[in-house]
């Protein structure tokens, strides 16, 4: 299993409920309608909560900085040759470009952070 994360921060110009509409209304839908061509097994997003008293108490325990993004967004896909491989049709291609020009009316990618990762499932 081989995942995408996403830390996502939203576009200046919008506020946080307004991304979050769009984010959870449209872009969802939208990366739903392309999982078959992507080969995407799970999506999930992550919203921070709006009470930060528990994020407060263990980030000054551990001299930790504030959070500042506004989602996290994860995809799953069985494995890394599966993922690798699907990329190549015009099919998936033409999902990527889609999904990315949407990204790019709610996303600021500049202060975004994106990496690929294997889970370690302890317990």
């Amino acid at each position: 299993m081989i995942k995408l994360i996403m830390l996502v921060k939203r576009k200046n110009t919008l506020s946080y409920e307004e991304f979050d509409n769009y984010w959870r209304e449209h872009h969802a839908t939208l990366v739903n309608s392309q999982k078959e061509a992507l080969g995407i097994y799970r999506y999930v997003q992550s919203v921070p909560l709006q009470d930060k008293k528990p994020g407060n108490a263990m980030r000054n325990s551990r001299s930790a900085p504030f959070f500042d993004y506004d989602g996290m967004a994860e995809i799953w896909w069985q494995s890394k040759e599966k993922m690798l491989n699907i990329r190549t049709s015009p099919e998936a291609k033409k999902a990527i470009q889609l999904l990315l020009d949407d990204e790019n009316q709610f996303v600021d990618h500049s202060q975004s952070l994106i990496w690929y990762a294997t889970e370690r499932t302890i317990f």
